[in-house]
């Protein structure tokens, strides 16, 4: 019968960590099975050593990296890094097209696509005769830790190692971990490792339990966090070397003229006509490329975990992939540069491994997208984010919303850890206060998560409501290549493809088992509204939760929605787009204005994006831009051809608002006729404004109100529901009227000018707040009780009606004035 590890009981506030056994303890343990040994270890503060009067171990926070400092192992050496790999393409390797894995692997099949030779840099071993820190105490009196951030991996490929000297089955991940780790100088300085799989008893839940619950400050008070990506595979070493490339030029300038070259001429130049070519020309080989998107594909950057265990470690942390290794700081800042240029650098990165067809599937909600989306480099640049965010209460909001999200698409092996693995970060530890519970089922787990952060005051929860998509038709023919048919024909199949949350929760609750709403959150989506949480309103009452089931809140209703797109190119319902029977006058003014105003929404008004002006190029509603919205049907031409004839304010349909106005054409050739003609050509921007306005249309309406106000709201809004702000709240949210005073939460809502109008409606919103909203969830549904404050807002809409008719007759006077002049 095979030996069975027997754990010893943790002792008051002791943890344990492991030593891994390494050739400096014996040449034996160089090459041969990971040896350990557990150890258990206090973090007290009774047991540090004071820093004030000496230098510690390790105090320099540094752990050698091999692509920063490289040590040849000929000469022993260290070594500038050399670049020259990344470019370096043979004749062979320029001239074949963007492969497809697994068809035609780069370096792998065909032969002369393999690279010469790998880096033979390897982390520089540990002499203790040359170690400047060998006398040096350490940090605490028995030694020092780090902590290991890895993904388990496949459960069913097992290796062996030895704990405690009796043999311990562990995911071959963890082993090749910790095989490797061995070989780093700090371990065989002395550092012990924390991980979690050895050093919980995972058989024992209240043990486990109260060690996820210190996970935070195992994670905070390791001396690193070393990040395990994985064994090196798909040319690793390069992708390591290109990320820790672009790190290094995002500092001195423009690294993308560095990787690519934009090339213009002109096809045709006469006085009469202009065409002018644009394309990209890659400098950076195109396996370098595919090395990447196979480093960001991995399973590692999708465990949940890894959220806390990241927020948590130092910007210094070493990211070891096979024998290479960087500092996540390096990894933050090339991402953040594939961000910032995702219509190029991102696609080529995704086409270089999956091949040009694929870009269009990242709309396809009936698959897993990941690996063909930008949130191969969105989500790690969100934990960046959220590890750069102060705790202070200004950046509150923002962490435990980037939280929920992260923790949302993440993927886990216990749907409980969804919860367990996010309360250590800093944003929701000073919220949130509970203990893990692993006898709890996932739906106590959610409901008692969400009631403790809503009583918090934080209503951001409310935004990740899961509501329906009603039915759309999922087959139709529409040519990826031609601008005829302009809109799906033959559409059928119809059928719902996403029902919203099915398990009877209350919907307050974030239901992380449910798959989330297909549409993707607006960008600068953490935008406090601070007229409701200013300092000088009132004191609110915090919200609370009586028979767990009510959330009683405080907050203000706008208006009534009155007018309705249709939330997809094939929604099965005629009904939509939906006009009012009387539409308002345009609030923002004349045409131009509420054109720009359409723009500024669809665009999400990013200040660093592009000029949104870009998107009111007639021709892009028209036809689209090819290799963009032509394999789907998210582009504002499918939006346009769907819902050309809705009419969201009394002088203008979407048609005659976005279309040029008769004769309009006529003038502009006649005034331009003197001058050479020039073809309206597509550029850079124009691809970035389309791409951001599909992200933003994608499965959601743009509505209009009863005063005409515009804004983009979830799938499963109707005309009648109402745009509200609640306190606590970064964004106005859809409530839908359920009886006599009561609604129900639909979802997030993109106002345009919400802002603005809560800026102008300030005075009234003192008498407002003292007034009590009461947001409730009865067993089968969400409702909010208020008292008189529709009659009060009823009253300010009449103020404004009134302005703007005499504001428009003070216009048509004008105008007559002029003309009889």
């Amino acid at each position: 019968m095979a030996q069975k590890l027997q754990y010893s009981p943790l002792l008051n506030d002791d943890i344990r960590v492991i030593q891994l056994l390494t050739q400096v303890d014996d040449p034996v343990h160089a090459t041969g099975p990971v040896h350990c040994k557990l150890v258990h270890v206090s973090l007290d503060d009774s047991h540090r050593v004071d820093s004030s009067k000496t230098a510690l171990k390790g105090s320099d926070g540094v752990w050698p990296v091999t692509v920063a400092n490289a040590v040849d192992n000929e000469s022993g050496t260290s070594q500038p890094v050399n670049y020259g790999a990344l470019f370096e393409a043979g004749l062979a390797e320029r001239m074949i097209p963007f492969a497809r894995l697994p068809e035609t692997p780069y370096f792998e099949r065909p032969n002369f696509l393999k690279a010469k030779a790998k880096s033979q840099h390897r982390a520089p071993a540990w002499d203790p005769s040359k170690d400047p820190e060998a006398d040096l105490p350490w940090r605490y009196t028995w030694g020092d830790f780090v902590a290991l951030s890895y993904v388990w991996g496949d459960q069913s490929i097992r290796k062996d190692i030895y704990v405690n000297g009796v043999p311990m089955s562990v995911t071959a991940s963890l082993e090749s971990a910790l095989r490797e780790l061995r070989n780093h100088m700090r371990i065989q300085q002395g550092f012990y490792v924390w991980v979690d799989a050895l050093c919980i008893n995972q058989e024992d839940m209240d043990e486990r339990g109260v060690q996820v619950g210190r996970m935070k400050e195992i994670y905070h008070t390791a001396w690193h966090v070393v990040i395990w990506l994985g064994p090196e595979a798909h040319r690793s070493d390069l992708a390591m070397l290109a990320l820790r490339y672009m790190s290094v030029e995002s500092e001195r300038g423009d690294v993308l003229s560095k990787l690519y070259k934009r090339v213009e001429f002109y096809i045709v130049r006469l006085p009469y006509m202009q065409w002018k070519h644009e394309h990209r020309s890659l400098l950076i080989r195109k396996g370098v490329l595919n090395a990447i998107h196979h480093l960001l594909s991995r399973p590692y950057w999708r465990r949940l975990w890894i959220i806390q265990e990241v927020v948590l470690g130092s910007t210094n942390s070493p990211v070891l992939c096979g024998g290479s290794s960087i500092l996540i700081r390096d990894i933050f800042k090339s991402l953040q540069v594939m961000k910032g240029d995702g219509d190029a650098l991102g696609q080529y990165i995704i086409m270089s491994a999956r091949g040009n067809s694929t870009l269009g599937r990242k709309w396809n909600i009936t698959e897993d997208t990941y690996e063909i989306s930008e949130k191969l480099w969105e989500r790690p640049v969100a934990m960046a984010i959220l590890q750069a965010l102060d705790t202070n209460l200004a950046t509150t909001n923002r962490g435990v919303y980037d939280a929920l999200l992260l923790s949302r698409e993440a993927k886990a092996t216990d749907e409980r850890d969804r919860v367990y693995g996010i309360l250590g970060l800093p944003h929701l530890a000073r919220l949130v206060k509970i203990n893990p519970d692993y006898n709890l089922t996932a739906a106590q787990t959610f409901t008692m998560f969400s009631a403790r952060l809503l009583s918090s005051g934080n209503l951001n929860g409310l935004r990740l409501v899961n509501s329906p998509v009603p039915p759309i038709g999922t087959q139709y023919l529409k040519s990826t290549h031609f601008s005829r048919p302009r809109k799906p024909r033959l559409v059928h199949g119809h059928r719902t493809i996403h029902r919203g949350c099915e398990h009877g929760l209350p919907s307050w609750v974030i239901c992380w088992s449910c798959p989330r709403n297909p549409a993707q959150p607006f960008d600068n989506r953490s935008s406090a509204l601070s007229p409701l949480t200013s300092p000088s309103l009132p004191s609110s009452a915090p919200p609370r939760i009586t028979d767990d089931r009510l959330l009683t809140a405080q907050g203000v209703i706008f208006e009534e929605i009155t007018s309705l797109s249709a939330c997809h190119a094939t929604e099965s319902s005629k009904t939509y787009p939906l006009s009012s029977s009387s539409p308002p006058p345009s609030p923002y003014g004349t045409r131009t204005q509420t054109r720009e105003a359409l723009a500024r929404l669809f665009t999400g008004n990013d200040p660093a994006g592009s000029d949104p002006s870009l998107l009111l190029l007639p021709r892009l509603w028209q036809t689209g831009i090819m290799g963009v919205d032509t394999t789907n049907v998210f582009g504002v031409k499918d939006f346009y051809y769907r819902n050309r004839s809705l009419r969201l304010w009394d002088a203008w349909t979407i048609d005659t608002l976005i279309r040029e106005p008769k004769g309009a054409l006529d003038k502009r050739v006649r005034a331009g006729a003197s001058t050479a003609p020039k073809l309206a050509r597509l550029t850079p921007g124009h691809h970035d404004v389309m791409a951001a306005a599909m992200r933003m249309l994608a499965w959601r309406r743009l509505v209009t109100t009863r005063s005409g106000y515009m804004g983009l709201v979830p799938a499963a809004t109707r005309a009648g529901d109402v745009i509200a702000v609640l306190v606590g709240c970064d964004a106005p949210l859809v409530l839908r009227p359920e009886s006599e005073g009561r609604y129900s939460v639909v979802g997030e809502a993109r106002e345009a000018q919400v802002n603005a109008r809560l800026e102008s409606t300030s005075k009234n919103l003192e008498a407002l707040l003292e007034r009590k909203n009461i947001l409730e969830h009865p067993p089968n549904y969400e409702e909010l009780r208020y008292t008189d404050v529709e009659e009060q807002l009823r009253k300010i809409r009449e103020e404004i009606s009134k302005l703007v008719k005499k504001k428009r007759a003070l216009r048509t006077e004008l105008a007559e004035l002029r003309k009889n002049k």
